[in-house]
């Protein structure tokens, strides 16, 4: 072991100190973080009107605090924005995290000093319990592979606005600048073709042994490097040996994945979003996220039918139960408080907390009423690729009303010798994932799903947004102008 290694691994010694408290004493620390945000909370102006010097417990905060959604809280946002001070959150933010508008229009979300600090704990879970694992820390060393947004911000009234990962990374010591690729040699590209054919012909070959990404813009990266460099990324990077993925399920990705950055690869998951750091994934291979409850965000879940109620009824995390599915609600040091994220989680594991994201809640698929989940889809189209000895780069299923079937627009790197028994299997698999549809198949109301291999270049033309850094694609989609661009590129009446 280099010295360097061995101080790293030292220090991730002493920082498994606070994954153990997180993992072990989550509701204590739960307590302590709603109790930290409901003091600091208490002088804004959002604090006043709430009342929070009542409140003393989680039933009087309830009471108090509806849930809201993005646009309740617009009113607040837009009173920051004119330089109103202790509105959300005491004084005023530093930036503004700008969502990508994957369901709706952009979102602009206060980024504040505390919140900053605790959503990089993420990142140093993950790697403490890495290096714990191994027994030391020589995956780190080299430079760290950011496939994420432009260092480039719009001004609103004088506050910084960009996406969470832009921020992120401007944050970043100059120290740790100089391990992080590509950096700000990005800036001033927008075209999101223009931006990666610098980044692959930039890479410093064999420099890189880490990288963070989410799944389909990595995708889309590995695709697009082997055509530019003749060969898979493997080759060029034999010593690499980690990956973070983070955004949305990766089950449909993994064997794309392995095949180009190799067979040895750790991937490791994490649950985040322009909202916070919430979850991340402790070992290799271990089902589900660990949730990160001693980091400025106190949660609360919804059942999942009562996530439409105008009145939904809430619950702390020390009350919920295996295998049930939740909205997850958030109340954060950036001032977002009952804040309703648009996720379905369920929990997998409850010592520790450990959960699976289920999807979007706008997001459930039921063109026959079977209810659908990505989730389901995404599992059963990776378990088909597997059997039928396959790979996948990306997939689209919407829904046929003529024939009664689901519709599979699929872009093989490796397509199966016989589409009909992939047919078969995925019927077969949807079926064993979704009690509904397996109801509905035996009665003969959904058919068996139709395969239609398509190029790469169908989800380019699909939404130009599938190509960027922040893509979360859309497996299941009934959005009639998607339906009816798709029909078109493939020549269906």
């Amino acid at each position: 072991m280099s010295f360097i290694s061995t101080i790293q691994y030292y220090y991730f010694r002493q920082f498994a100190k606070l994954v153990h408290v997180n993992r072990f004493h989550a509701t204590d620390c739960q307590q302590n973080i709603f109790s930290e945000l409901i003091q600091n909370g208490s002088h804004t102006a959002f604090g006043k009107e709430h009342c929070f010097k009542n409140i003393k417990n989680y039933d009087d905060f309830k009471r108090h605090v509806p849930v809201r959604t993005y646009e309740a809280f617009k009113p607040y946002i837009q009173r920051i924005f004119n330089r109103e001070k202790d509105v959300l959150w005491p004084g005023l933010p530093d930036y503004f995290g700008k969502t990508t508008g994957t369901t709706d229009a952009s979102k602009y979300l206060p980024v504040t000093n505390a919140f900053l600090s605790c959503t990089q704990y993420a990142a140093k879970y993950m790697l403490c319990n890495l290096a714990m694992l191994k027994g030391h820390a020589r995956f780190i060393g080299k430079k760290v592979f950011y496939l994420d947004d432009q260092q480039e911000f719009e001004n609103i009234n004088g506050f910084a606005c960009g996406a969470i990962s832009a921020i992120k990374s401007s944050r970043m010591p100059t120290w740790a600048k100089s391990f992080s690729f590509p950096g700000s040699c990005l800036n001033g590209l927008t075209e999101p073709a223009q931006r990666l054919n610098t980044i692959i012909d930039t890479i410093p070959v064999n420099d890189i042994n880490m990288a963070v990404a989410l799944p389909v813009w990595l995708s889309h990266f590995l695709n697009e490097f082997e055509k530019r460099k003749g060969r898979k990324f493997k080759a060029f990077f034999p010593q690499f040996s980690v990956l973070f993925l983070t955004g949305m399920n990766c089950e449909p990705y993994e064997q794309l994945i392995y095949e180009h950055m190799g067979g040895d690869l750790i991937i490791l998951e994490n649950y985040t979003a322009t909202e916070g750091n919430f979850a991340y994934q402790p070992v290799p291979g271990v089902k589900g996220m660990e949730l990160i409850c001693n980091q400025g965000i106190f949660y609360e879940f919804i059942p999942l039918k009562e996530a439409s109620s105008p009145q939904p009824a809430r619950i702390q995390l020390k009350d919920v139960s295996l295998f049930q599915r939740y909205a997850i609600v958030i109340s954060v040091c950036n001032g977002l408080w009952a804040y309703m994220m648009n996720d379905m989680v369920e929990f997998v594991s409850l010592n520790p907390y450990r959960l699976i994201i289920c999807g979007r809640l706008n997001d459930i698929f039921s063109p026959f009423g079977e209810h659908m989940l990505p989730i389901q889809a995404e599992q059963a189209m990776a378990k088909t690729s597997t059997q039928a000895n396959s790979i996948i780069r990306d997939f689209l299923i919407v829904p046929d009303f003529e024939a009664s079937r689901y519709r599979c627009y699929i872009d093989f790197e490796l397509a199966p010798t016989d589409i009909k028994t992939f047919q078969l299997l995925l019927d077969q698999n949807l079926c064993s994932k979704n009690s509904y549809y397996h109801d509905l198949s035996k009665a003969s109301v959904i058919n068996q799903p139709d395969i239609i291999p398509v190029s790469e270049r169908f989800f380019h033309n699909i939404d130009v947004k599938h190509v960027t850094a922040q893509s979360k694609t859309k497996h299941l989609s009934q959005d009639q102008h998607i339906m009816r661009k798709a029909a078109t590129l493939c020549g269906i009446d």
